[in-house]
């Protein structure tokens, strides 16, 4: 019995991945460290849907490698100065609402899945975006802010709306 699966394997990249991008120094091979990362992102779940490895372990472990590696990077950014601590409450507000829901669906044993949703790959994608604009050209972050706030606004009234329906869906059938 195989203990980790490839893309769960592929997703356990971004944690060493996190720790590398705070180790070195140089935009280059920090924008290195953040492209092999995101590129995990994208083949881990690509080759789970492909492979037929979807797993409820894989739905809770990408977002969770992918959290880590961002808040990481992002918070690298912050104890240097670069950026301020509202533009990266700004850059994790989506992070901060799912991870308070996921604590809230543990706590009251809800039934509830998290998956992926549209609204937080965009997310995501602005972050890994913002991570790079920090990285090369830190005087582009205010469009991103724009950006992330907006979407991440969005991604929380979608998850609300998925979790609602569940609960809903739930209550139905139970």
């Amino acid at each position: 019995m195989r203990l980790v699966s490839l893309p769960s394997a592929i997703s356990l990249l971004r944690v060493p991945l996190a720790a590398l991008f705070l180790a070195v120094d140089g935009p280059a091979t920090r924008a290195a460290i953040l492209a092999v990362a995101a590129a995990s992102d994208f083949a881990d779940g690509w080759l789970a849907r492909r492979l037929g490895q979807t797993t409820r372990t894989g739905e809770l472990l990408d977002p969770l490698t992918d959290k880590i590696f961002l808040v990481t990077a992002l918070f690298s950014f912050a104890l240097d100065g670069r950026l301020a601590p509202w533009q990266l409450l700004v850059l994790l507000g989506r992070d901060l609402f799912t991870t308070a829901a996921f604590l809230a669906v543990m706590v009251f044993a809800l039934p509830i899945r998290f998956r992926a949703r549209l609204g937080g790959k965009i997310v995501t994608a602005v972050q890994l975006a913002a991570v790079l604009v920090l990285l090369v050209r830190p005087d582009w972050i205010g469009p991103l802010l724009v950006i992330a706030a907006v979407t991440g606004a969005y991604a929380v009234l979608d998850y609300t709306r998925a979790g609602v329906r569940a609960l809903r869906g739930a209550a139905r059938h139970g």
